[in-house]
């Protein structure tokens, strides 16, 4: 692995732990509708890990996933060109 992959590699995996110190979290809120009316609106926020109340984990995990492909595919292209007589 070459400077640039390992270069990759880490700041792939401090971005993932990133996200995992500051989840996405589900919040409610009561309030006017934008056309008038009340109501529940559920959105989402990032809050430190401790504290969190309902972590959106099907959000995280899409974060996580996107990242790492991302990371991956990112080694792939920096890799070392091989020349035809290895």
């Amino acid at each position: 692995m070459n400077k640039k992959q390992k270069n990759c590699l880490l700041i792939g995996i401090a971005v993932i732990v990133l996200m995992g110190i500051f989840p996405p979290n589900l919040h409610s809120r009561t309030g006017t509708r934008v056309g008038g009316g009340r109501g529940t609106y559920t959105y989402i926020a990032y809050d430190f890990i401790f504290d969190a109340g309902v972590v959106a984990l099907s959000n995280l995990i899409t974060q996580w996933v996107v990242v790492s492909a991302i990371t991956g595919g990112l080694i792939i292209i920096f890799k070392d060109k091989k020349s035809k007589d290895d």
